[in-house]
């Protein structure tokens, strides 16, 4: 009896461990929310495909699609999985308007999964192959008016196709220099980004620029401007702030320089009708050393006059003479 009753709890428990783990196992994963990041609910539409969930996937795929807080790269994301979840269920025609949809935004995408399986493969490579009408992208800016000699602030913003534009670059030339800017998204959607100023400050230059959208594979999409024809500003010179100006050819002392020089009248050369020697810089400062150095000459003379030189401590002696 006791045998029995030990058989049968045996048996008992190792059934409930079963549904159990059989519970843990078929258990589906947390769906994605509107409250979820859209990198988290990207996360969690792979693991549903991993996992060979194809209709929980495309499901959570389109309502993922549905929000107005994915940045280009998420939407293009959430493209790529809704597609290999119609591919993976045979939905030829649906996975085939997808593709479209995603090279239409992103003619440079390319396949992220790389377990992706030989169909999904080729579907996304026929897809890239067939290149449709991208869609259509405007940028439009207002070059600024310069007052003063400064780094340009050029603004600008994309009118159309923004979600599908993952970053506005600015690329310029000033003073010879060549460079390219990734202009910063500020929260109004708009974007911005400086032109250094190259060359010397006392004359005005010339900044040319143009601006080119980008999609999440840095492919262009829209532009505004072109190397060809591109915007032009000019930077004002900068102000000269009152310094004198030094002449290369004045030889006086550097620190008469720049003090300014007598400009000579028509009676200067020939002695009549110019100012007198009182106001010659030259006069005053002839003066000044002829008065110190006879105060010098005056102090010596008078130093040397008198009965001869100090007696020393040891006082004077007289030097007697001896005959042998």
């Amino acid at each position: 009896m006791r045998s029995t009753t030990s058989r049968l709890s045996a048996l008992c428990a190792a059934v409930m461990v079963a549904v159990v783990t059989a519970l843990l196992v078929t258990a589906p994963p947390r769906q994605a929310s509107a409250q979820d990041a859209p990198a988290d609910a990207i996360a969690q539409i792979r693991e549903l495909m991993f996992q060979a969930r194809f209709d929980d996937a495309q499901a959570a795929a389109e309502g993922l699609l549905g929000r107005a807080d994915l940045d280009a790269g998420q939407r293009n994301a959430a493209l790529e999985v809704l597609a290999t979840a119609q591919i993976a269920q045979r939905q030829r025609g649906p996975a085939r308007e997808t593709l479209a949809r995603l090279y239409a935004r992103d003619p440079g995408h390319t396949l992220a999964d790389p377990d992706a399986s030989p169909p999904v493969i080729a579907a996304f490579a026929r897809a890239r192959e067939d290149a449709p009408d991208p869609v259509p992208v405007t940028v439009a800016h207002t070059p600024p008016t310069l007052t003063r000699r400064e780094s340009p602030q050029i603004v600008a913003r994309v009118t159309e196709g923004a979600d599908a534009v993952a970053e506005v670059r600015l690329i310029y030339r000033s003073g010879g220099d060549e460079g390219r800017v990734v202009m910063s998204r500020r929260g109004d959607g708009t974007y911005e980004g400086r032109v250094p100023v190259v060359g010397a400050a006392s004359a005005s230059s010339e900044v040319t620029y143009y601006l080119v959208a980008l999609a999440p594979s840095q492919t262009p999409l829209g532009q505004l401007g072109s190397e060809a024809e591109p915007m032009r500003l000019t930077v004002p010179a900068g102000a000269s702030g009152g310094v004198a100006q030094v002449d290369p050819e004045d030889e006086r002392p550097p620190a008469l320089q720049g003090l300014g020089t007598h400009e000579e009248t028509p009676g200067d050369e020939d002695g009549g009708g110019g100012g007198s020697v009182a106001e010659e810089w030259w006069f005053w400062t002839l003066l000044a050393v002829l008065v110190v150095g006879g105060g010098v000459t005056a102090g010596v003379l008078l130093g040397t006059q008198g009965g001869g030189p100090e007696q020393g401590t040891l006082g004077v002696g007289q030097l007697t003479l001896f005959e042998l």
